[in-house]
């Protein structure tokens, strides 16, 4: 009996508790089973955003192959106005920059850049295109937006590359002392990942007073 009664008394316990606590547990399940399926399909839509980037960014390299400036333009476009949150979208940014300048149309080529700087998903993307902008901008001419495009930091990696640029935008502004100390910054940076550094080396000893410095340097030795 007293078994019996103690089991009734559980029973009642657990009713209570149940009664006390069943809302919030029913609202921790419902909240769990929207977190999950909240997530779910942000996987879900995420995959299928870049899936479509995907297939549009290869109609759009597909095009530049072909010499379709139009139909580039076109994919291009579309990529960066509906997927701008992809990484294919600043790709294609820097794709179009090309299709642009290949084209002589440099501040269409200088904006596609811009953009990619501004709304690029990747670091590695932003850098090239702030070097790909300098040496837009001075093919245009302006030396001085150039520099201010490069800035002072010197990115991994893409350090002797600036550098090059740094020296042929002082070059054109006159400026021949730092255009050598530019050039000589890259040239000893300079690795073989980079590609051949012989137009580098050349852009040096081509520097008025270059050929002239070496014999005072071994004048003054002991």
């Amino acid at each position: 009996m007293d078994e019996y009664l103690s089991e009734i008394e559980r029973l009642e316990m657990a009713k209570k508790w149940w009664k006390d606590n069943y809302k919030s547990i029913l609202l921790g399940a419902i909240i769990a089973v929207v977190v999950v399926g909240g997530w779910r399909y942000w996987q879900y839509r995420v995959q299928s955003r870049n899936e479509a980037a995907s297939a549009m960014f290869a109609d759009l390299l597909q095009s530049m192959k072909k010499h379709d400036d139009v139909a580039a333009l076109k994919t291009g476009s579309a990529i960066m106005d509906q997927y701008a949150d992809t990484a294919y979208a600043g790709q294609s940014a820097l794709a179009l920059a090309q299709v642009q300048v290949t084209a002589g149309k440099l501040p269409e080529g200088e904006k596609m850049l811009q953009w990619a700087i501004d709304h690029g998903k990747d670091e590695g993307l932003q850098t090239l295109a702030r070097l790909r902008l300098a040496r837009v901008q001075l093919s245009g001419g302006d030396a001085k937006a150039a520099l201010t495009t490069l800035g002072q930091d010197e990115p991994q990696g893409f350090a002797p590359l600036f550098d090059t640029v740094r020296g042929d935008a002082d070059m054109k502004l006159g400026d021949t002392a730092a255009a050598r100390a530019a050039y000589q910054k890259a040239l000893d940076a300079w690795t073989d990942q980079l590609g051949d550094r012989s137009l580098l080396k050349m852009k040096l000893d081509a520097l008025p007073g270059a050929t002239a410095s070496a014999p005072a340097a071994t004048k003054a030795k002991p």
